[in-house]
């Protein structure tokens, strides 16, 4: 038998530590490859962990409230086959072996925080020797080092030694330790993704669109007529659908359109595909995400963005685009006057793949299909 660590994963390209939410398994579980584990938010949205691993539940290193580096240990499993836990948290070094580095990929050894020039020295002080062998969790070995708590005097309460956030909390005197302030937390990684807007060169062009009938109050069904009638847009337009790479154009597989919802923390863009028969994935995916919980699948590569804001008493939006994406559809609150309901629509391109006369096309195309969607 071996021991296996189930490790925060990384479920995003800008993520570096995650907020554990929920502990989903108890020591003693015996579980298989894909159970839950664990529900861990990163910045507005909550996301279920899988295990990766088959076996039982020998320790949890982890508890609600507990922010993990990527690749930091939250469960230990008894499992078959080789030993993954071995060095894990670090060990001493063989005199003529200087330590290894840490990688993004794999959790931080319990050596990374010491300086380089230390870490391959043929001469460590005792001291430092010391610090090597203690173990502990990377955010707890930061949290001690930001408030000048020596490692070598706190009692860690897990079986295995490993010593947590908590455990310095105990050691401090606080009745508690500080939580994260998800929502600071969120703002400043919606920054990281603002700042991609300005790689891209982008221009906006709005129409007043005329419709048959109004748009269904319900938020799914609107979401589901707009997503329709915008892929029909896209699939009449496909300069829409590419993306400049390299010096050249490429062609997406798949339209993936960010879809606008409002959640408790603010507002987050689900990712969804718009291939096939894509009707019947909307509400789930638009459900979970109002509750802040988005899947791996729904959290990343959309090529293009939906932000209706019909429900809020704005004319007329423009958003920027982000990352991957070349063109967006934003819509304003419908006005009705005597028979008719017109809407401000603003689509926004990347101006490398499309130009305004593209634009003003797309826009009468939009409003042909949606007529056509709300005609059923």
């Amino acid at each position: 038998m071996a021991s296996t660590a189930i490790v925060m994963p990384k479920m995003s390209m800008t993520m570096t530590e995650g907020e554990v939410v929920e502990i989903l398994i108890a020591v003693g579980d015996e579980i298989t490859s894909g159970h839950l584990v664990a529900v861990v938010g990163t910045d507005k949205t909550d996301m279920e962990v899988e295990s990766d691993h088959a076996g039982k539940v020998l320790e949890v290193l982890a508890k609600p409230g507990d922010v993990l580096e990527v690749g930091a240990p939250m469960f230990i499993l008894e499992t078959q086959g080789e030993d993954l836990l071995a060095g894990l948290f670090g060990s001493a070094p063989e005199a003529a072996e200087p330590a290894p580095a840490a990688t993004e990929a794999s959790p931080v050894a319990a050596t990374s925080q010491e300086p380089a020039q230390e870490a391959v020295s043929s001469e460590v002080p005792a001291a430092v020797e010391a610090a090597k062998l203690i173990l502990a969790m990377p955010g707890a070995r930061r949290q001690a080092r930001d408030q000048g708590i020596d490692l070598a005097n706190v009692q860690a309460a897990s079986p295995s030694g490993v010593i947590k956030q908590s455990d310095l909390a105990v050691s401090s005197g606080s009745a508690q330790a500080t939580e994260p302030n998800r929502e600071l937390k969120a703002r400043a990684l919606i920054a990281k993704v603002v700042a991609t807007s300005l790689e891209i060169p982008q221009f906006s062009l709005s129409k007043k669109v005329s419709v048959s009938k109004p748009l269904p109050k319900d938020f799914v069904k609107r979401a589901t007529l707009l997503l329709r009638a915008w892929e029909k847009t896209i699939a009449a337009s496909p300069k829409l659908n590419t993306r400049f790479v390299d010096g050249g154009f490429v062609f997406n597989s798949e339209v993936r359109a960010a879809y606008l919802v409002e959640t408790s923390l603010g507002f987050v863009s689900p990712v969804i595909s718009l291939a096939g028969d894509f009707a019947t994935t909307v509400e789930a995916i638009l459900a979970a995400a109002r509750i802040n919980k988005i899947s791996l699948e729904n959290l990343s590569g959309a090529t293009t963005s939906v932000t209706d804001l019909s429900e809020f008493d704005v004319l007329q939006a423009n958003t920027l685009l982000f990352g991957s994406q070349t063109s967006g559809l934003n819509l304003g609150k419908a006005l009705e006057e005597g028979q008719t309901v017109t809407i401000d629509v603003t689509i926004v391109l990347d101006h490398r793949i499309a130009d305004p006369g593209d634009g003003s096309r797309a826009l009468g195309l939009f409003e042909k299909f949606l007529n056509e969607v709300l005609d059923g």
